[in-house]
């Protein structure tokens, strides 16, 4: 009974912290000092008057060693929503998101949790981003809070905090390369994630995806996520461990909107349970892939 009762509460402490697990597309910090002389410069427009939808989905699969007993979690999480141009704000561009539709669900040895999330669908917002990605505002996003079953209250700020990949902040041209350095830092009311990331960028070139000229992005991930949750009667919960992963993103040249994002990432790390004396070792794999659809 107890150790049924821990393996229910690690799973717990892991969906907890989901937000901060696929935010993956880095905010940029600084500028690119040598990427100033390319000839192609990327920047996020999205023409006034058209809408764009989007269909983002995340497969997480987390493979734990509890006391000797292996135990297999399979987290899926979905999200569609609507995206078009609400003007400018001084250099930054102001976006109105409409929901669509949000999902999570849990596949773990306990059964089966989660299902639609109906409270945010239909919501509309506004964040603000710079032209290279950045998030600027997100304060209408943040203050529509959800409750999912197993997870726990979290807001839509979450969602959107990395929902448009950083971009280089000066011109590029086919073959160049580039390396930024950031850092995921993100509290709630029950848990907290620390995720410093090196991402190590090159321009491919131009390719054509249904009739669309698109820039392709493609980069390596290295990094460290560190994650902590508040479980209640166990105290809390430590996930952490470095990880590496690949990034690919497509951003239409001519009217600056990201076409595609896929992310991989995989974790070999340890969950531990102070307060208990208790530590599993786990891995965790991650995919995720943010595109356009009609």
């Amino acid at each position: 009974m107890k150790n049924l009762r821990i393996k229910n509460l690690v799973i717990t402490g892991m969906i907890l912290v989901l937000s901060g697990i696929f935010s993956i597309g880095y905010s940029q910090k600084k500028p690119d000092e040598s990427l100033k002389k390319g000839s192609l410069k990327l920047e996020y427009n999205y023409p006034s008057g058209k809408s764009f939808k989007y269909v983002a989905d995340t497969k997480i699969v987390q493979d734990m060693d509890v006391n000797g007993q292996s135990m297999l979690v399979n987290v899926s999480i979905n999200m569609g929503c609507q995206v078009k141009s609400a003007g400018k704000q001084g250099e930054n561009l102001k976006l109105e998101i409409t929901i669509d539709s949000m999902g999570q669900n849990i596949e773990s040895p306990q059964g089966s949790a989660g299902g639609p999330i109906n409270d945010v669908k239909g919501k509309v917002f506004n964040i603000i981003i710079s032209p290279a990605g950045k998030t600027i505002d997100l304060t209408e996003a943040s203050s529509i809070v959800y409750t999912v079953e197993g997870s726990g209250e979290n807001n839509l700020g979450q969602a959107f905090l990395s929902y448009f990949p950083s971009l280089p902040s000066g011109g590029v041209n086919p073959g160049d390369t580039w390396v930024k350095n950031d850092t995921i830092d993100t509290k709630t009311a029950t848990s907290k994630v620390w995720m410093p990331v090196e991402s190590s960028y090159k321009f491919e070139g131009i390719e054509n995806i249904d009739g669309i000229e698109c820039a392709k992005i493609t980069a390596t991930l290295t990094g460290t996520r560190k994650m902590t949750n508040q479980a209640q009667g166990m105290g809390d919960i430590n996930t952490s461990g470095p990880f590496t992963g690949t990034q690919v993103l497509l951003i239409a040249v001519k009217d600056g909107y990201l076409v595609k994002e896929s992310v991989t990432t995989k974790m070999t790390g340890t969950i531990e349970i102070p307060d208990q004396n208790m530590s599993f070792p786990v891995v965790m794999s991650i995919t995720s892939t943010n595109e356009i659809v009609k």
